[in-house]
C-alpha cells in the first residue's frame, strides 16, 4: 500500500509539471479546478465529500492551494499532502477567499482560467469576476481532461485490478441468477463479492435488470423474482482508487430462444470488429464505422449511437469521468493513442424485442486493442 501510495504521489507531481508548462505556454498565470475527477488526479483526494465546493489552485509557479470544508480536514490532511489546504466554514464567503488567495498569489491583473465545464464553476465564476474587475478570465476545462485520456502504465494496473474484480462481479451475478431469485438478492451477492475482492465504492450502481426493464439504461435491481424464460442484464464496474472497468453481460434463466442467440453473436462479432479497429493513430469515428457497418449488413439496431466511451478516474454519480467525455461514435475527431482505456460496448435489438447488451473495458496497446474484462461473451444460460 505505501508503494502505490509513493507511486501515486511521484505521477501527481508529473501531472502538475504538465498543468503548468500548458499554463505558461498559454499565458495563464493560475488554473482552477473544480471537478472531482481533475483535483484527484492533481491532489489524489479520494473521499465522498465531493458533494460541497472544492478549488484546486494551481498557479504556474509554487504549490496548489485546495479549498475544502473545515470538517473535511482529517481527510485531506492525510490523502492530499502536497496542496496547501484552506479550510472554511459553511457559512463563509469561499469565492471571497479564493479571490484573495488569487491576488496574494498572482496579483489583481493576473490571467486566471476557470474550470467551465465543472458543475462547481457556478458557484465561484460571478463572485470571482465581480472581485476581480482587474483580472482576465480564462478556460482551464480540457487541460487535465487531455492528460488523463492517456494512462501511465501504472493507471493501467490500477485498472486491470479493478478489471479482475468486475470479472468476478459478473462471474457472481451470473451465477446466482436463475428461476426463483431475486434481483436484490443477484444484487446482494454482486456487492458481496466485490467488498470481498477489495472493490471500492463505484461512480455507478451494478445496473441489474430484467425483460422488460433491460431497455432503461440507467435503471437497477427491483425485488422482482426471475422466471424461467426471463432475460437479464449485468452492466457493472469494479473501482480501485477510483479507476474503473465496466463491463456487461446478457443471460437468460433457462434455455435462450434462438432470435436471442442469433442477436449475442451478431453482438459478439460487432464487439471484435470494433475491438480490432481499436488502434494507435486511428480516428474514433473509423472504429465505429467498422463496428456500424456490421450491424447494419446484420439487420439490426443499435440502441446507441456509439460503441464506447473513454474511462478511468470517476466519482459518483457516474463511471464516465466526469466533464470532458469522449465517445466512439460517427462524428468524433478523436485520434486514439497508446495508453487510452474505453467502455467497449454493443447493445442491439431486434424486431422481436429481444435486446443484447455486451461490454468491456479495453485497452490500446502499441499493437492494437486488448480486452481488460475477460469473462466469456457467450450468451449466460442459467
Amino acid at each position: 500500500m505505501d508503494q502505490i501510495f509513493s507511486q501515486a504521489r511521484a505521477e501527481r507531481g508529473h501531472r502538475l509539471d504538465r498543468v503548468r508548462e500548458t499554463c505558461r505556454q498559454r499565458g495563464i498565470d493560475v488554473a482552477i479546478f473544480t471537478s472531482p475527477e481533475n483535483i484527484y488526479y492533481l491532489a489524489g483526494l479520494d473521499y465522498e465529500g465531493y458533494f460541497c465546493l472544492h478549488a484546486l489552485l494551481v498557479p504556474v509557479e509554487g504549490k496548489p492551494v485546495l479549498f475544502g470544508r473545515k470538517i473535511e480536514a482529517p481527510t485531506i490532511l492525510r490523502q492530499a499532502v502536497d496542496v496547501e489546504y484552506v479550510p472554511y466554514l459553511d457559512n463563509d464567503d469561499v469565492p471571497a477567499a479564493i479571490s484573495s488567495t488569487l491576488t496574494a498569489i498572482a496579483g489583481p491583473e493576473a490571467r486566471i482560467a476557470l474550470q467551465r465545464n465543472s458543475a462547481w464553476n457556478v458557484a465561484i465564476d460571478a463572485s470571482l469576476r465581480s472581485a476581480l474587475t482587474q483580472a482576465e478570465f480564462l478556460d482551464s476545462s480540457g487541460i487535465v481532461e487531455a492528460m488523463r485520456l492517456v494512462k501511465s502504465s501504472f493507471e493501467i494496473e490500477q485498472m486491470k485490478r479493478a478489471a479482475a474484480i468486475s470479472d468476478v462481479m459478473v462471474s457472481t451475478g451470473i451465477r446466482t441468477a436463475g428461476s426463483d431469485v431475486a434481483e436484490n438478492i443477484v444484487a446482494a451477492e454482486v456487492y458481496r463479492a466485490m467488498i470481498a475482492a477489495g472493490g471500492q465504492s463505484p461512480g455507478f450502481p451494478p445496473f441489474i435488470r430484467s425483460v422488460d426493464r433491460i431497455c432503461e439504461p440507467h435503471t437497477s435491481w427491483t425485488s422482482r423474482t426471475l422466471k424461467i424464460g426471463d432475460s437479464f442484464l449485468l452492466e457493472l464496474s469494479a473501482c480501485i482508487d477510483r479507476y474503473h472497468a465496466p463491463m456487461a453481460r446478457t443471460g437468460y434463466i433457462g434455455a435462450a430462444p434462438e432470435a436471442a442467440k442469433k442477436l449475442a453473436k451478431i453482438a459478439n462479432e460487432a464487439h471484435v470488429k470494433a475491438l480490432n479497429a481499436l488502434k494507435p493513430g486511428v480516428a474514433a469515428s473509423q472504429v465505429h464505422a467498422a463496428w456500424h457497418s456490421h450491424l447494419v449488413t446484420s439487420g439490426v439496431s443499435p440502441r446507441l449511437e456509439h460503441c464506447g466511451y473513454t474511462v478511468g478516474i470517476s466519482f459518483p454519480p457516474t463511471w464516465t469521468g466526469g466533464p470532458g467525455i469522449n465517445s466512439l461514435h460517427g462524428a468524433s475527431t478523436l485520434e486514439l493513442q497508446e495508453g487510452m482505456t474505453f467502455h467497449l460496448l454493443t447493445w442491439i435489438h431486434d424486431n422481436d424485442g429481444s435486446d443484447n447488451f455486451l461490454s468491456d473495458c479495453v485497452v490500446v496497446e502499441k499493437s492494437g486493442g486488448a480486452f481488460l474484462t475477460n469473462t466469456t461473451r457467450e450468451l449466460a444460460e442459467v
